[in-house]
């Protein structure tokens, strides 16, 4: 079972606490997925603001082979959307919201076009239903090239990953993978996995045959991203028939870290609305 963590009432609550909530129709519920590299406690501060609303449960989701789950050999969007799928079985989740960044972001779109019974509505964040140019390897390759034996501390990781790197905050947001247990530092992250598969997730699935998802989502982007453009807005239409677009001004890919107060009066009007 991947991990994950609920947020009731602007809290972390434990789900052998209150089991019975996902089953409750008074409760509404949002799923949040994560990007590449990333972890359902990126989304933590997000996620305590929006479970202050009455009746909201949400909860974060470390996908698999990322937030320290244990390894798995590959990873894949149907691979995710299996995990998901069983997660909301296990949990009796029906007719829930979902959230995704980058990553994550397709992995919604791919489970409301494969699996549209579960889900209400989506929001997807600064991420296209297209295939991008595999553009991480520098990344992929600096992180498994670190020799981690090495490392005495953060400040050391971080001076080594600067010779390839040059954004401070991406730096950071990759470090936060890096664990340190029984006296040395380690990945909680399956970087070889995640090398392994990077351009099957760089693309998006070819979904044939399916019907298009007739529920509302809304796809949040940042104007100064690249990921998504106006021009893909007609392939967003191919799959989904009842979709709005937010763009959120002076914001790149990172835009729920960059602007988190509009990114979430957009996301809170929309699933409230």
């Amino acid at each position: 079972m991947i991990n994950f963590q609920i947020f009731k009432d602007g809290r972390q609550i434990a789900f052998e606490q209150e089991n019975n909530f996902f089953k409750n129709k008074i409760f509404q519920t949002l799923f949040i997925f994560h990007g590449l590299y990333g972890r359902g406690k990126n989304w933590q501060t997000f996620s305590k603001k929006l479970s202050e609303k009455e009746n909201q449960i949400v909860v974060t989701v470390d996908l698999r082979n990322h937030g320290g789950n244990d390894f798995e050999e590959d990873i894949s969007y149907i691979l995710m959307m299996n995990d998901i799928v069983r997660l909301f079985n296990y949990l009796g989740v029906v007719n829930t919201n979902l959230l995704g960044h980058s990553m994550g972001g397709k992995l919604a779109m791919v489970i409301s076009l494969l699996e549209p019974k579960y889900v209400n509505k989506v929001i997807i964040a600064d991420i296209s239903p297209i295939d991008y140019e595999n553009d991480d390897n520098l990344i992929i390759n600096a992180l498994l090239g670190m020799n981690l034996d090495l490392i005495k501390n953060r400040g050391e990781a971080d001076d080594v990953l600067s010779k390839y790197i040059d954004q401070k905050f991406l730096r950071s947001f990759l470090l936060q993978n890096l664990e340190f247990v029984d006296g040395k530092y380690k990945w909680s992250i399956n970087l070889k996995a995640i090398k392994k598969s990077l351009n099957d997730l760089r693309k998006f699935p070819h979904i044939k045959f399916v019907d298009k998802f007739e529920k509302e989502v809304l796809c949040i982007y940042g104007e100064k991203s690249s990921y998504v453009k106006e021009e893909h807005f007609k392939i967003f239409e191919k799959f989904f028939s009842n979709i709005l677009f937010h763009k959120i001004k002076n914001a790149d890919h990172f835009l729920h870290i960059e602007n988190p107060l509009e990114f979430y009066e957009a996301s809170n009007k929309f699933l409230n609305n």
